[in-house]
């Protein structure tokens, strides 16, 4: 015998009624919240992501060692620690109070002692001479350095080491390599002494070009 299968209380009543039941409409598929919450997460981290790359960029695009400035700002946005020397013509991007390891690519760390000094016929020294005590007329006292008188080649005068300032400035091969107005000098000239590891080491950095009016043309030999 064969069993119909049973039939619920309301597939009774519409069949009796003789009404249809409608097929139900496959259901819309739902799009899942917490997939699009974590969508617009990223896109978000990503925005910022890419809004600080690109201001750690211009900020970094501050001038390089030996280049104009009118201020500070111009060679470092970021507030680091390059400066602008605004004692030399136009202006001139440095590092101060550096030393044989500290400066960038392309640049040198120099030794500065005032001028002056180097015309007083007073303290004579010999900067070749190997001192490991003051002899007077060849060796410097122990708080004093030899500097080479570009006026006088061979002799050389003492000055206090107190007095000298660092700062990297820009290295060169030749005049060509610095901008305008600017000539390519050799280290030991004119009150300088390079502070870098290599003892034979010879540079030479991007100083101004020696003016005859103030007298630094005849003293400055580059």
């Amino acid at each position: 015998m064969i069993v119909d299968p049973p039939t619920s209380p309301l597939s009774s009543q519409l069949a009796a009624s003789g009404s249809r039941v409608a097929p139900r409409a496959p259901a819309a598929p739902r799009r899942s919240l917490q997939g699009a919450a974590w969508f617009r997460v990223l896109g978000l981290a990503f925005f910022v992501a890419f809004f600080v790359a690109v201001a750690a960029g211009l900020a970094g695009c501050g001038h390089k060692i030996g280049d104009a400035c009118t201020n500070s700002a111009d060679c470092d946005p970021s507030g680091g620690n390059r400066t602008c020397d605004l004692a030399q013509p136009g202006g001139y991007c440095i590092i101060e109070g550096c030393d044989a390891r500290s400066c960038p690519d392309d640049s040198v760390c120099m030794r500065f002692f005032p001028e002056p000094p180097l015309l007083d016929p007073t303290k004579v020294c010999d900067p070749v001479a190997a001192c490991n005590m003051p002899v007077s007329g060849q060796c410097c006292d122990v708080d004093e350095q030899c500097l080479t008188d570009a006026k006088n080649p061979g002799q050389g005068t003492c000055v206090r080491t107190s007095l000298e300032k660092r700062a990297c400035v820009q290295s060169c091969g030749s005049d060509g390599d610095c901008r305008g107005g600017y000539v390519c000098r050799a280290a030991g000239t004119c009150g300088t002494l390079a502070l870098i590891l290599d003892p034979n080491g010879k540079p030479k950095f991007c100083a101004p070009m020696p003016s005859a009016a103030d007298g630094s043309l005849s003293l400055c030999a580059h």
